[in-house]
């Protein structure tokens, strides 16, 4: 073998072990997507299953009407306006993290559509609310909009197609 022939072999070995190189860090980038996709979605579990959020929930559904007002909220217990502030803030910041494509859209829809479904129109009251809130304190009157994310993220969810039944009858047939 002459050094020509060496050096054009070497030449195609370093070629193929760059592309090589680069399949495997397309392999790595795609597999990290879907492991920060599995803990986002973990996250928006664990976030709605805790006991504030929760609580912040079953507020809006037992405690406040369709149409409820800052009156009707400053006759709640100091621990209940904190969990609907809490279901509040965290909601928002559940639609803001979809937007900026920190969280999986497709996630975020199977975990907020049966919510926005369930308690979407009192969610929007408890934003209209908490604004008129911010408003008399001084806070938002320039026009800036306190709690937008959750108003956007609720108006996404409408968007979606319905939900087309209980997931034990629509996924029966699912296999593991």
């Amino acid at each position: 073998m002459n050094l020509e022939d060496a050096a054009n072999i070497g030449e195609l070995l370093g070629g193929l072990a760059i592309l090589v190189t680069l399949i495997f860090g397309l392999r790595q980038l795609i597999e990290l997507k879907k492991v920060k996709e599995k803990e986002a979605s973990r996250e928006i579990a664990n976030l709605l299953a805790s006991p504030l959020y929760q609580t912040g929930m079953s507020i809006l559904v037992n405690k406040l009407s369709d149409d409820f007002t800052l009156e009707d909220m400053d006759k709640l217990e100091r621990k209940e306006k904190d969990a609907t502030n809490f279901l509040a803030i965290n909601t928002n910041s559940i639609g803001m993290m979809t937007f900026e494509r920190q969280l999986s859209f497709k996630s975020v829809t199977i975990f907020m559509k049966p919510i926005n479904e369930m308690i979407g129109g009192r969610l929007r009251t408890l934003v209209q609310v908490l604004q008129k809130n911010a408003q008399n304190q001084g806070i938002g009157e320039d026009g800036s909009h306190v709690l937008d994310w959750v108003i956007w993220l609720l108006d996404k969810m409408d968007e979606q197609p319905p939900i087309k039944g209980p997931a034990h009858v629509v996924y029966r047939d699912w296999k593991p």
